[in-house]
């Protein structure tokens, strides 16, 4: 019988957490330690253990007391935020993992970089501040545009192109922050470098042995926000055997002391070399264990999972495919008055279709969004990374939304009014692909 894993934390949303932990759940009993548990995860739920993870020292003696009378193979999470109490917790309990200094150090943004450079480690030339005075001093030394980065939390940065820019985006960034449950006033200030934005999925196993699986190839939105538009893993990629990403991807997890586990290291492809631009130790989030599982076949929510139970996990490739997912925006601020999509689940290269959006939310536009302003997503399947681009440009023109524009608006975030219309949905019979994307 597989041992239980403790999964520590959870988010509301099944658009993103779903699948990981379905995953998981398929392998070995999972115990939630989480304040909630949400509906669609109780099915894959052995236990729930109500405790409150920001509260590490109540969330730790819950964990060991209910360890001390049940048996417990590791203990692990898939969000930053719960890091380092994982890991303290599991040092605890003498389960597996890296230490709770190296996780401490993956959730700043500014020792990252300080580990990165001590380790010779590429990277855009980068500064701290905290003003937006500060922050327009330091874009004048780097030279603009800069990219604005929270030093605490995950996806929160924005891209100023001049002076005048730095306010809002710092005001912004800074607000975001700010919701962090270790709040930093420090901001991190780096050049925007110049080149295709990549992933390199990354497994550390015992004895310093360190894999790259999978290459995650993705198209960004317009700036600031520069959100994820695009997401796609081909398993014949051919960075898969670039020398210098595989070198950059294992100094980036010797520098900052990870020794077991997944991680997702984001890099810029530039004329000088892959820059390392952010780094994640843990698993990644966005749909993307699902695009390397269409893709590869290798499971990394239950490899993570494994790390953590001192499993030696199945790394090995039985699907040679390419798999993408699409993200659509908004084109203006404002509250949806209606959504309608037409996709048919039943499309050819189909893995999923969902609507992440309801009548009467209110969310901002591709400029300014995050992945909450997200309306649809699509994931698609092909022999090739071509043949899932052709797909998900015809598919992404199935949506149609209505958005009134107006400051009253934002009086509905995150709710629908009383009485709002729920969203349209409309399946047709599916039509067929042109050639190029059979």
């Amino acid at each position: 019988m597989p041992q239980p894993v403790l999964l520590l934390g959870i988010d509301d949303s099944p658009d993103y957490s779903e699948f990981p932990l379905a995953e998981i759940a398929q392998a070995r009993p999972v115990i939630l330690a989480d304040a909630n548990a949400p509906a669609w995860a109780r099915p894959y739920l052995a236990r729930h253990l109500v405790v409150d993870p920001a509260d590490a020292v109540a969330t730790a003696a819950a964990v060991k007391g209910y360890a001390t009378a049940h048996e417990l193979g590791g203990v692990f999470t898939y969000t930053s935020k719960h890091l380092v109490t994982t890991a303290q917790i599991a040092t605890k309990l003498e389960l597996f993992g890296s230490s709770a200094e190296a996780h401490a150090v993956c959730t700043d943004r500014l020792q990252v970089r300080q580990r990165l450079a001590q380790h010779k480690v590429s990277m855009p030339r980068w500064a701290e501040a905290r003003t937006p005075e500060a922050v327009v001093a330091q874009g004048d030394l780097i030279g603009y545009p800069v990219v604005i980065k929270s030093r605490i939390g995950g996806g929160s940065s924005g891209q100023a192109c001049d002076r005048a820019e730095v306010p809002a985006i710092h005001a912004r960034v800074t607000g975001l922050q700010a919701a962090q449950p270790h709040r930093h006033d420090t901001l991190l200030i780096e050049e925007l470098v110049d080149g295709p934005q990549v992933a390199v999925e990354t497994v550390a196993l015992k004895d310093g042995d360190i894999q790259v699986v999978a290459i995650t190839r993705t198209i960004l939105g317009p700036p600031p926000a520069r959100a994820a538009v695009r997401h796609c893993v081909y398993a014949h990629d051919s960075l898969l055997h670039n020398r210098q990403i595989r070198q950059a991807a294992t100094r980036a997890v010797n520098a900052l002391g990870i020794t077991l586990g997944t991680l997702h290291i984001e890099m810029t492809l530039t004329s000088r070399g892959p820059c390392v631009t952010d780094v994640s130790a843990h698993l990644a989030g966005d749909l993307i264990p699902l695009l390397v599982k269409r893709a590869t076949g290798i499971n990394l929510p239950q490899v993570a999972a494994d790390l953590a139970t001192g499993q030696p996990p199945n790394l090995t490739p039985t699907r040679q495919r390419a798999a993408a997912a699409h993200f659509a925006y908004p084109a203006v601020s404002g509250r949806i008055e209606s959504l309608l999509l037409t996709t048919s689940p039943h499309q050819p290269h189909m893995d999923r279709v969902a609507l992440t959006q309801h009548a009467g939310h209110h969310v901002m536009r591709a400029q300014e969004a995050s992945a909450e302003d997200r309306l649809a997503h699509w994931v698609v399947l092909g022999d090739t990374a071509a043949d899932c681009h052709t797909a998900l440009d015809l598919l992404a023109q199935d949506l149609t939304v209505h958005i009134v524009s107006s400051a009253a608006a934002v009086h509905h975030v995150g709710t629908p009014g009383p009485g709002s219309p729920r969203p349209t949905v409309q399946v047709h019979e599916p039509r067929p692909l042109p050639e190029a994307a059979q």
